[in-house]
């Protein structure tokens, strides 16, 4: 071949390998407008439309109860911002489903707000504005459901935890909870390094392996990463905490821009059933940061630009006695469609 021949390859391949870049890039952008025009249609908005939106909605306005009512300090009167909306997400799921007293959400919440109202009972707390905000008929409902402390937090005992190590899967599996408060015992960067050890069997996209894993044992630096995140104010600050990123750098084309969740999701829920196995407590927590928190708690962590946040997890040993989340699940019957 000759040297100009050489040259006009060259040429043609770098002008090639331009116009498939530049293409990537438009198809990135155009797929992630695509994906936010989806996301704005479908997601539940303050307003929900939906009943699946305000079954959504009920779910996490009533899983801040169940957090308050595991609290080992328990605060009574908790959770205002809860019951201002609380009440009218219940009245507008009656009015989109006929059945709503039968819907497995509902019943849920309407279980959890009774133990609620018991604890506060108890002591003659006035709950009068608690009350105001239900109509007669919800709150008749709410007090009459059979008093069952197990309606909204389920007690863990660490001595039931000394044989996690021997369990078969589907034991551990149903046993694992997700719970908030530690013992005071230190956890080493080795206990960890175990179970992420026995994490790496997750599998992932063509094997490339894109999860990465921060092991964040400074008191300091954990209370300023949960403060920033919010979602677990309130409890004292666990003994670590295990940073899960994804690294960019895998991923070769636009349409594996979600790959790094995927991937990193997989690792992390193997991450807690291994950690769960070794003994230790664990509680996954989003890291669905805003652009200004991001960039304070990549700051914090020296994380770089080719990572993103897939999740935490913090992690400690499990106290003597701990309340959790009783967190009840739908059947499978429930999630299921089976295309013949």
């Amino acid at each position: 071949m000759s040297k100009k021949e050489k040259l006009t390859n060259s040429f043609i391949n770098m002008f090639t390998t331009s116009l498939r870049t530049l293409r990537q890039s438009l198809l990135l952008r155009h797929d992630y407008l695509r994906q936010a025009a989806r996301f704005s249609r479908n997601y539940s908005p303050l307003k929900p439309r939906t009943k699946a939106q305000f079954e959504s909605r009920i779910i996490f306005l009533t899983h801040q109860i169940e957090k308050g009512l595991s609290h080992r300090d328990f605060r009574y009167g908790f959770g205002k911002k809860i019951f201002n909306s609380l009440p009218s997400m219940l009245t507008g799921l009656e009015k989109i489903d006929a059945n709503a007293k039968n819907n497995f959400v509902y019943a849920y919440s309407i279980s959890v707000l009774h133990e609620y109202v018991r604890r506060h009972q108890i002591i003659g707390y006035d709950l009068g504005w608690q009350k105001s905000l239900f109509s007669s008929e919800q709150w008749n409902s709410i007090i009459n459901v059979p008093d069952d402390p197990k309606h909204a937090c389920i007690e863990i005992n660490r001595n039931d935890k000394l044989l996690n190590s021997t369990l078969p899967f589907n034991r551990l599996a149903r046993n694992r909870h997700s719970i908030r408060e530690f013992s005071n015992q230190k956890v080493t960067a080795e206990e960890i390094m175990d179970a992420v050890d026995l994490a790496m069997t997750t599998p992932s996209v063509c094997n490339r392996q894109p999860t990465r894993v921060h092991i964040v044992l400074n008191k300091k630096n954990i209370s300023d990463l949960l403060r920033l995140q919010a979602g677990i104010n309130g409890y004292p600050t666990p003994p670590a905490l295990l940073v899960i990123t994804s690294d960019l750098s895998a991923f070769m084309t636009e349409y594996e821009r979600n790959e790094g969740y995927v991937d990193g999701g997989l690792f992390s829920m193997n991450l807690l059933y291994a950690l769960e196995s070794h003994g230790l407590g664990t509680c996954p927590l989003n890291t669905m940061f805003t652009a200004k928190v991001e960039k304070l708690t990549r700051n914090i962590l020296q994380i770089p630009d080719n990572e993103i946040f897939v999740l935490y997890i913090a992690v400690g040993h499990f106290p003597e006695i701990t309340r959790t989340c009783q967190s009840l699940r739908f059947s499978a019957k429930q999630i299921t469609t089976i295309i013949k």
